[in-house]
């Protein structure tokens, strides 16, 4: 063959050896993955083979690359061989870079990126990308460079030794022009054969394993993050262009059916109800002595799981103290958040609210709704928030303006010092250490004293990645002497522990601060008439958690001097049932005027000892995405069914039938909290 037809078919033969090329970079960086993620997160072995069976996306992708690619390299290699061909090199030393960087996002949140890179704000992405960068170590930027350097071996070509010239022998990466006809045929022939595949629909569904963890460790990450993002793109904009979001009267009625405890009796206010939650609370405490409703101090504590190790059976405490006041206090082991983030946990929390498509707090203004502090304001009681970072992440403060709390303390708004703070500006920290921000909070509470009754709300930081505080590594010598203490500790616990130092160290400083807050209220005269409420905002992102359920299961304290009966429960609750559970013990008990409608998710706690879920809740992702969840011994991730033995311990089953029935819920709540958020609706 001469002229063009050779040059075409040359450039066929070249489009397929890059192409096998590039799948065998793809294949080669997996595990190295998995030793990266093998030694930052702590894998079993047998999930190597999981990583590896993930090869089948990188196949189904090179067939789309090739496939799609081809016109266009042949026609640039028809006239610039060398340059379509350095041109491809140099994309696979990109891919390389950007497997890479998702690796390390992988590594730190324990899932692939996806389209939460378009949620926030460019100001809160500047926020997060400077505050983990502090947190860099060489370990990473060993890890990364294996990547590319892989990467560029591969890509190296090599001469047989002793060659004195440069003439190739025959092999499946250099072949022969009369070799490529058949060859590049039969090549060409099996990727277009795998078009057939519905690659984005598997990825979309995320239904080839039992469960997501594994889904997300085998996965192709870098097609992954593209489909995600450009879907999220794609229904945003088509979203724009609709008309605004309606609810349809069988969702309404199914949605309803599904909470038969609740009555609803206002037309046009889907979540609107009567306030006839029991009280719940009052065979657990003693009332004040002077009779008033008793203060109330909330300690959120950032990433608070109650499993801290992210093993079934933890044999180590890193939050001591906190242990101490749940062992002496009323304690749910099988409490719930209702967002993979901190930006879903004050309106849960104070306002039993929906996630709406963003999240509660998402745009400004906020919808119209009731809340936790609009109670104790028209019962008497001064309110305070205190937080340690940036007042404008998720609109803490303008929830807490809204909602009337009387002071908001938030030391960048202070004038003070700045070199007494470690503020996110000074050296790319999320904001003060806990110790300092107590500290703050104690000042202003000594130079403002509060009058009964009276709430304060804290919500912590330094639990948060980059995990670092002042003094880290006393508290990290501390830990590993916990270690050594404990000579029959499990050795995936230990090993998770040691390979994670800097994280346990930061929580054992946090439950500190915490023994330090509670010290500074035990030594007011008020102390005896103190409740003290103590939970996680939401699970801790960097330690594998399992099943998806685990990923929100937060423990909830409520201690106080005026507990008579300490007892710890296995049912569960969640954080939309803390405001009906309070206001419902308060009216009850005192003085306390509530309304006899509310807007409330959650109702009052479920006291029961023994495990058991009579909720139903969903739950939202960091992405903005709700595709978990919750209701009685069933959890949905997804398009995976998992029967729950416990918070802690699911396994997945096979019963379409009955995923559809939970799916079929979710989507109704999800039209209903959709449909409230947009067009104002939760109260008249």
């Amino acid at each position: 063959m001469n002229g063009w037809k050779d040059k075409l078919l040359i450039g066929l033969g070249e489009w397929v050896r890059l192409n096998l090329l590039l799948l065998l970079c793809m294949v080669a960086m997996r595990p190295l993955f998995f030793l990266e993620v093998y030694f930052r997160l702590g894998l079993e072995w047998r999930q190597l083979l999981t990583v590896m069976y993930g090869s089948l996306f990188d196949l189904l992708l090179v067939s789309r690359i090739f496939t799609f690619g081809l016109v266009p390299f042949l026609l640039v290699h028809f006239f610039f061989p060398k340059t379509a061909k350095g041109i491809f090199k140099g994309l696979i030393v990109v891919y390389a870079v950007v497997v890479a960087l998702l690796a390390e996002y992988y590594c730190d949140l324990t899932m692939p990126l996806d389209h939460v890179v378009l949620v926030y704000s460019v100001e809160e992405l500047k926020t997060t990308v400077f505050a983990s960068s502090s947190s860099i170590s060489w370990a990473q930027v060993l890890w990364f460079l294996l990547y590319v350097v892989l990467a560029i071996l591969l890509l190296l070509k090599r001469r047989p030794a002793g060659a004195k010239s440069p003439q190739p022998r025959a092999t499946p990466w250099e072949m022969r022009s009369e070799e490529l006809g058949v060859r590049s045929i039969l090549v060409a022939g099996l990727f277009v054969v795998l078009l057939f595949i519905p690659y984005k629909r598997i990825i979309r569904e995320e239904k080839i394993f039992s469960n997501r963890s594994d889904f997300c460790l085998a996965v192709n990450q870098p097609s992954y993050s593209y489909i995600k993002i450009t879907d999220y793109w794609r229904d945003e904009g088509s979203r724009r262009d609709e008309e605004e979001f309606l609810l349809s009267p069988s969702q309404l009625a199914d949605y309803q059916a599904g909470h038969p405890k609740f009555e609803y009796d206002l037309p046009g206010y889907p979540l609107y109800r009567k306030a006839n939650d029991p009280d719940v609370l009052s065979p657990f405490f003693n009332s004040t002595s002077d009779g008033l409703p008793p203060n109330l101090v909330f300690i959120i504590v950032e990433s608070m799981g109650r499993r801290l190790t992210g093993v079934t059976r933890p044999q180590l405490s890193f939050t001591p103290f906190i242990d101490s006041l749940a062992a002496n206090g009323l304690f749910w082991t099988n409490c719930f958040s209702t967002s993979e983030r901190t930006f879903g946990v004050l309106p849960s929390v104070f306002a039993s609210a929906p996630h709406g498509r963003y999240g509660f707090a998402a745009k400004l203004p906020m919808p119209k709704h009731h809340s936790l502090m609009l109670d104790l304001e028209r019962n008497g009681y001064t309110t305070s928030f205190f937080y340690g970072g940036g007042s404008e992440f998720d609109h803490y403060d303008h929830f807490m303006e809204i909602n009337h709390v009387n002071d908001i303390v938030i030391p960048e708004r202070l004038v003070a010092d700045s070199g007494q703070y470690h503020l996110l500006a000074d050296n790319y920290r999320w904001g003060l250490d806990d110790d300092q921000l107590f500290d703050c909070a104690i000042r202003y509470k000594t130079d403002k004293p509060d009058h009964r009754p009276h709430a304060d709300i804290y919500l912590t930081l330094s639990s948060h990645e980059p995990f670092l505080v002042d003094s880290i590594e006393h508290y990290e010598e501390l830990v590993k002497a916990m270690v050594e203490q404990v000579p029959d500790l499990d050795k995936k616990e230990r090993d998770n522990v040691l390979r994670n130092l800097n994280i346990y160290a930061t929580f054992l400083y946090v439950d500190q601060s915490v023994r330090h807050l509670v010290d500074y209220y035990a030594s007011q005269p008020d102390f005896s008439n103190t409740v003290f409420i103590i939970t996680g905002d939401h699970r801790m992102g960097p330690v594998p958690t399992g099943i998806s359920m685990r990923s929100y299961n937060v423990p909830l304290v409520l201690w106080s001097p005026l507990v008579k009966r300490p007892k710890t429960m296995g049912a569960v609750v969640s954080h939309l049932d803390i405001t009906p559970s309070l206001n419902a013990w308060l009216n009850a008990q005192y003085d306390y005027a509530i309304d006899d409608h509310c807007h409330w998710l959650g109702t009052s706690f479920d006291t029961v000892s023994e495990y058991r879920n009579t909720r139903k809740l969903s739950f939202m992702r960091n992405n903005r995405d709700v595709d978990d969840y919750y209701s009685g011994k069933f959890a949905v991730n997804k398009n995976t069914l998992i029967m729950m033995d416990s918070c802690v311990v699911g396994y997945g089953i096979d019963n379409p039938v009955r995923l559809q029935q939970y799916q079929e819920e979710l989507e109704n709540f999800e039209a209903v909290s959709r449909f409230v958020v947009q067009h104002d609706l939760l109260m008249p």
